[in-house]
Parts: C-alpha cells; structure tokens; sequence
C-alpha cells in the first residue's frame, strides 16, 4: 500500500482510495507494534529482567483512566463500559505501569470477544488485605478445555472463533505474569456463550513474591568415600 501511495499520481488513486490505504498502514503498524511490545515484555518477565517500581498511587483513577481509553475501541464494536468503582477506594503500594497494563489488557480482551450491544463491566473493592479488580464481560466465553490453559503464552482460545480476532495470546500471560511479579492471583471464570469473568487480587501493600532458585543450576552431591579413594589410586598411578 505504501508502494501504490508513492505511484498515486501514477495510478491515479482517488482521495478516497488514498486515505483507505493510510489507514490500513496505520492499523497494520499499531498492530505489528502491539505485537513486539508483547513479545519484548514476555522475554523480559520470563528472564526475570521486568523491573516492578512500587510506589503509593490511587487505582480508581487508573482503573477511570484506563476505561476513557477504551471507550472508542468500544464504540466501534458496539459495546458499553461500565464501571463500578467506589469513590472512596483507598490507595495501595504497587507499579502504576504495570497496574494499567494489567486492566488494558483486561480490557481489550472482553471487548474483542463481546459481540455487538455487549457491555463489558469493570469493579473493584478491598476485601481483607487486597484489592480485588474484576472485568465482566458477556461475550462468547471460553470452553472447559481451553479455561486450563488460559494464561499460557501464546495461547488463544477457541478454534471456532479465534480466527475472527487477531492478536498473539500473550494478553493475559502478560497480565498473569505482572500479577505474579505483585504477588497477587488472577483467577478466570468462563463458559461458552455466556461470558467471562477474570479476577485480579492484589495486595493492598505491595508483597513481591519470594525469589525461586533458578532451574539452570544443578546441585552436585559431595563425591562418596569409595569416589575419594578412586581419584587418590588414580594420581598416585
């Protein structure tokens, strides 16, 4: 397409078809973009190189701010927002970049899989020691085989309609990962054509998980007695 735009006058391209060809070179480039940034942030989660900055912030005004965002995106597949966030949700110690990504993600998932005149629902309280985030939707769900699998990377759902809907799999392996990285849980609750519910708990006070030691390191058991005289019989030799 940008190969034609540069020949316009050339092949005498209408207005209309020119502006047609911008925008799909701008959807494709959003898209491809979309695409390595997921890619770049699985590698880094999976190395252990995604730096969590904790600090104290206000999620009613990322989770608002996240839902102005999407608003457009929603419009145009015909679905409606709705949040329910009390005003006085207290502040809570995590990473706010990481927390909107969490929700967009959140977000762009049930919009893509509501069908037209959906409603995607957004919530959120404090229960005990964590901050409960829940994203409605009453799309086409997911099926039991696939709920297993959910959070996977690179996993999509769904044969019968996966091909409707581009995208890598990696939303919520990313959301699953940057949840993990909080110490917190996402739990997924879905059935086929009657919706999903997916359930963010973070800690109100950001609690990073306890350090694994890393699988590449083997652990070499001392050499036994009889393995000791073997090498001294070995050097005297």
């Amino acid at each position: 397409f940008s190969d034609m735009l540069m020949k316009a006058d050339e092949l005498q391209l209408a207005a209309a078809q020119r502006d047609d060809y911008a925008r799909l070179i701008n959807e494709s480039g959003l898209h491809l973009l979309a695409v390595v940034n997921g890619v770049l942030d699985m590698s880094k989660m999976e190395s252990g190189n995604f730096e969590i900055v904790p600090e104290l912030f206000a999620p009613r005004d990322s989770l608002l701010s996240c839902c102005n965002l999407m608003v457009l995106k929603a419009r145009e597949n015909g679905i409606d927002i709705v949040t329910r966030v009390p005003a006085d949700l207290p502040p809570i110690t995590g990473d706010p970049r990481a927390f909107k990504q969490i929700v967009l993600n959140l977000l762009s998932n049930a919009i893509k899989f509501s069908e037209r005149d959906g409603t995607v629902t957004v919530t959120a309280a404090i229960e005990g020691p964590r901050l409960l985030v829940r994203v409605i939707d009453n799309g086409v769900g997911i099926g039991a085989e696939d709920l297993k699998r959910i959070g996977d990377p690179f996993f999509q759902a769904g044969k019968t309609y996966q091909r409707r809907h581009e995208g890598t799999g990696l939303g919520l392996s990313i959301v699953k990962s940057l949840v993990a990285l909080h110490g917190g849980e996402m739990t997924v609750d879905s059935r086929l054509g009657e919706g999903t519910t997916v359930v963010v708990a973070l800690p109100v006070v950001f609690a990073p998980p306890v350090a694994r030691p890393s699988s590449n390191i083997a652990t070499l058991a001392p050499p036994s007695r009889a393995e000791l005289q073997q090498m001294q019989v070995r050097k005297r030799a």
